[in-house]
């Protein structure tokens, strides 16, 4: 049903040989699976490990960096674009309100970028998926045996610090678990463990009971049908039919705008929203002015939620968030150009909207457990950055999974390019 794995390079002999096979199943545990698996877990489980977690992000994380410096350093080169994104968040302390958090986080974040090169230098996507399919199916049985859940019925926790956390967790879980079902070539084994990690992931999606992230994951799977549709026709008729659903879906645009009351009263009704959806336009109205106070700069990374800030203390206060902390913006563009103006927001719109491209032309071309679920992955983000913040964070494996889509896409396009090359 799906294309062959041979799309990138296997592993080098000396690493085969590293495996242990059992019955025809090769179970691969060569140290750069290995650090790049507790990278990862480390990260899916800090909101129970806590610090800990981010230890073993980093710990493993550098593992794969001094094993490989020279690979690490060609990623770089390759990807010089996640580095100048995530240089102008850490030069943002030039010019922001609170230097030392900037320079911390922006410290970080760099860490966070060139940890997921180094991850995507060393293992294939096949083995990525593996990976997120394992951490994310233990944090769904960890966050199951917690009972953790918020009171009055307003959506189930596990062990995460709110209901959209577990929900957008919970949606990895399904879209990979469902990649991997789609793969015929994937090893039985994974695709046993995919089944349950499905209905796991699904079920406790549906205890969350966060709307928008229900409507975006949704939307990613909705997105299923038309890959593999495209992926059934030839180049040209390709381009023809992306060009006609364009030209449909603006048309479509333009007279659902005409109708825009009626359908935003009918989701408020149906969700039980508040006609600013949570307040979200109120905060959005204050974000626009704080853009034209410092509009190319902006305030400095991750430097305006901040205890002390008079503002957000007033927007914290407004809204009743007693805790000070873990509040946005709720629009991803809108939020980080409050931070780090409209030159940091460019940058890191061409990095998203890149890894995006990338990815579901790989799915379309090639699809397979890995393409797809980083295809839909990315759709899933695309839906969710108007009414949340989803790039990029220090620490964050969505920051590592995006790097993964750029990645992995782009060595897909030069690989075939190449071949195409050949061929002339």
């Amino acid at each position: 049903m799906l294309s062959d794995h041979a799309t990138f390079p296997q592993p080098s002999p000396r690493v085969a040989r590293r495996a242990v096979r059992r019955k025809g199943l090769t179970i691969p545990w060569a140290p750069e699976v290995v650090f790049s698996f507790l990278a990862i877990l480390g990260l899916t489980l800090v909101s129970l490990l806590g610090a800990k977690g981010v230890l073993l992000f980093l710990l493993s994380g550098m593992a794969l960096i001094v094993t490989n410096p020279d690979g690490t350093l060609r990623g770089m080169r390759r990807e010089w674009l996640l580095i100048v994104m995530a240089l102008w968040c850490l030069v943002s302390l030039a010019w922001s309100d609170y230097p030392a958090l900037s320079l911390r986080y922006g410290i970080q974040l760099g860490l966070t970028v060139m940890i997921a090169i180094a991850i995507c230098q060393r293992i294939t996507p096949q083995a990525l998926i593996k990976i997120v399919l394992l951490s994310y199916g233990i944090a769904g049985l960890l966050s199951l045996a917690s009972g953790r859940a918020r009171s009055g019925g307003m959506g189930f926790l596990g062990i995460y610090g709110s209901k959209n956390s577990l929900a957008f967790a919970m949606g990895v879980l399904l879209l990979v678990s469902l990649a991997v079902l789609l793969d015929r070539r994937m090893p039985r084994l994974w695709r046993g463990l995919a089944l349950p990690g499905a209905g796991l992931g699904a079920m406790l999606m549906v205890m969350g009971n966060s709307t928008g992230a229900l409507v975006a994951i949704a939307a990613s799977i909705a997105t299923l049908m038309p890959i593999m549709v495209l992926h059934r026709m030839k180049a040209n008729a390709r381009v023809v039919v992306i060009v006609l659903a364009a030209v449909l879906a603006v048309s479509m645009a333009v007279m659902l705008s005409t109708m825009a009351d009626d359908l935003a009263l009918a989701f408020l009704n149906t969700t039980g929203k508040d006609v600013t959806l949570t307040g979200r336009t109120d905060l959005w109205h204050v974000a626009f002015g704080e853009i034209m106070q410092r509009p190319f700069l902006g305030t400095g990374f991750q430097a305006f939620w901040v205890q002390g800030n008079p503002r957000a203390e007033e927007l914290w206060a407004e809204f009743g968030i007693s805790t000070r902390g873990g509040f946005n913006f709720h629009n991803t563009l809108i939020s980080n150009a409050v931070e780090i103006g409209l030159v940091g927001v460019a940058l890191q719109a061409v990095v998203f909207f890149s890894a995006v491209y990338f990815s579901l032309v790989w799915a379309v071309r090639s699809p397979s457990a890995a393409s797809l679920f980083l295809a839909l992955l990315m759709v899933r983000e695309v839906m969710l950055m108007g009414v949340e913040v989803v790039f990029f964070f220090q620490f964050g494996v969505d920051t590592i999974l995006m790097v993964a889509a750029l990645y992995y896409g782009r060595n897909f396009r030069l690989m075939t390019g190449s071949r195409t090359m050949a061929r002339i």
